[in-house]
């Protein structure tokens, strides 16, 4: 295949790196360009994370399910960024979620030993990689700390406090209210209801998208084991 190294110069894999460059260390390697109809699983949770996935056209959804069978959407991914770059290398690499094409979707894949020869040839390259990585524990950390609140009270204070800083008493919601019930792992309605209990009981003020935080220390009570 013969991919235009000028789509990836916008991914964050190849952040400052030209396209001649990134044309020269693709002709080193073996790779292939695939595409997925919408619904299509590009990974399956818990199976071997051996290549890199970077989207160069569309967007997917990453989801983890427990052994209840519950579900729980992590988030939505576009193009160009990269798929589960955090596991491709380690002893139990696996993919943590199940990756599936909302729509049309197209992908350049990598295989695990050509990204490390990569990764030996360009300096920058193991930077960006390094600081992708570094993105996404600190976003799994969060999720991991979300998903360990049992309430929906539990899970908006600690969304709403993450949003804020402590000098600033308005944040402006990051997704809709249905994007934040997938998120949450909750029905819509539930979230609603809730949001209406706080604001109720005066710890929160609602306006659209836009939040005031009356009571901070109670959120924060209640995030705190």
């Amino acid at each position: 295949m013969n991919i235009n190294p000028d789509i990836l110069k916008n991914s964050p894999v190849f952040a400052g790196i030209e396209s001649q460059e990134i044309r020269l260390m693709l002709d080193a390697i073996p790779y292939h360009e695939q595409k997925f109809a919408k619904g299509d699983i590009l990974a399956m949770q818990d199976e071997p994370c051996n290549r890199l996935i970077i989207l160069t056209k569309g967007f997917v959804k990453a989801e983890m399910s427990d052994a209840s069978g519950k579900v729980v959407k992590v988030e939505d991914i576009y193009a160009p960024n990269p798929l589960a770059i955090l596991f491709l290398f380690g002893p139990n690499n696996r993919f943590p979620v199940e990756v599936t094409a909302r729509e049309e979707v197209e992908a350049l894949v990598i295989p695990q030993k050509s990204v490390l020869k990569m990764l030996q040839m360009n300096e920058r390259l193991l930077l960006n990689f390094l600081n992708i990585s570094a993105v996404y524990a600190s976003m799994l950390s969060k999720k991991l700390h979300l998903m360990s609140f049992r309430t929906i009270r539990q899970k908006l204070s600690m969304y709403l406090l993450d949003l804020s800083k402590p000098d600033k008493k308005v944040v402006e919601l990051d997704r809709t209210q249905i994007a934040l019930a997938e998120y949450f792992g909750v029905s819509r309605p539930s979230l609603a209801r809730e949001l209406s209990n706080m604001q109720d009981e005066g710890l929160i003020e609602i306006n659209r998208k836009h939040i005031t935080i009356l009571q901070r220390n109670k959120l924060v009570q209640m995030i705190t084991f």
